[in-house]
């Protein structure tokens, strides 16, 4: 009996095919178009993917340069500017202890004093420098002093772009047989005769710059108090070293944007009327049909 029903339900599938041959063969037609267009957005998508996938290995090509180049670089001086410049590492957080113990120490360092701040704050960027100063001048000024007591003081004072340095020691005269006798006067405190006064007057510009070449720089630029550049000759800085940490802001080509679909697939299946050219002549009419649709907006 039930073989009987599909047996019947398949010989009336075959029985309408044959009798509405055009109508079969408009599916058939209307889903290979489907299948052609859904074979198509695929094929884009997977283009897309490949173009996201050459930013990330031109990203990371970059980077991998950059460390190289980094490891290798000494400090660049640029004379006329009085600018520092050297390289930075770009990398993830678990890759800095085996490339630089020193600014993975910094970072721990650093990632301690931020979290007492903030528990959720996330170090960005390390950089470490070194200063130096060697000067000898006898450009300075000598100070004596006296005061009511009759105790003198002598010491020298002296300013530049990077220091004011002032001192003073107490002492007086008294006297000893047939001379005088220098002593110290306590002036400042127990045991405390002298007194030194010490200002640093200059600050470091730092600047992290992207390159054409694809490297990352810091470049370190020295100003007095009233921003004038101090010539190496007076300070120098022979060592600068710095990180850029990728977890926290990647510093990347931003990947293409995604593709936007604008055909949509559907299938509408119901009653249709209209006019067709039957014999010459127009007739109304009705059938079923199938459509697909473009989005324009």
């Amino acid at each position: 009996m039930v073989f009987g029903t599909i047996l019947s339900s398949i010989n009336g599938v075959i029985g309408f095919i044959k009798n509405n041959p055009k109508f079969f063969l408009g599916v058939i037609f209307a889903l290979m178009v489907v299948l052609l267009f859904k074979q198509c957005d695929k094929v884009k998508n997977l283009k897309y993917e490949i173009k996201v996938k050459e930013v990330e290995y031109g990203n990371e090509k970059n980077r991998f340069f950059n460390n190289i180049q980094t490891l290798k670089d000494s400090v660049e001086f640029v004379e006329g500017d009085n600018l520092y410049i050297k390289s930075l590492l770009r990398v993830k957080e678990d890759e800095l202890s085996v490339m630089d113990n020193q600014l993975e120490s910094a970072r721990i360092n650093i990632k301690v004093l931020a979290n007492k701040l903030d528990d959720k704050s996330e170090v960005k960027n390390i950089y470490i420098t070194e200063i130096s100063s060697e000067l000898t001048t006898n450009d300075v000024m000598t100070n004596i002093k006296k005061d009511s007591l009759g105790n003198l003081s002598l010491g020298i004072r002296d300013t530049n772009q990077i220091y004011s340095i002032e001192t003073e020691s107490w002492f007086k005269l008294t006297p000893y047989n047939d001379s005088l006798r220098i002593e110290l006067v306590d002036k400042f405190g127990l045991d405390k005769s002298s007194q030194l006064k010490h200002k640093l007057n200059f600050s470091l510009t730092l600047s992290q710059i992207e390159m054409s070449d694809g490297l990352t720089r810091v470049i370190v630029q020295p100003t007095d108090k009233y921003g004038q550049i101090i010539p190496p000759n007076i300070l120098q800085i022979p060592f600068v070293n710095g990180v850029e940490f990728m977890d926290v802001k990647p510093n990347i080509i931003p990947p293409p944007p995604p593709i936007k679909k604008r055909r949509g697939f559907g299938m509408l299946i119901g009653p249709s009327y209209g006019l067709y050219n039957i014999n010459g002549t127009f007739q109304p009419t009705w059938g079923i049909g199938i459509s697909v649709g473009y989005k324009i907006f």
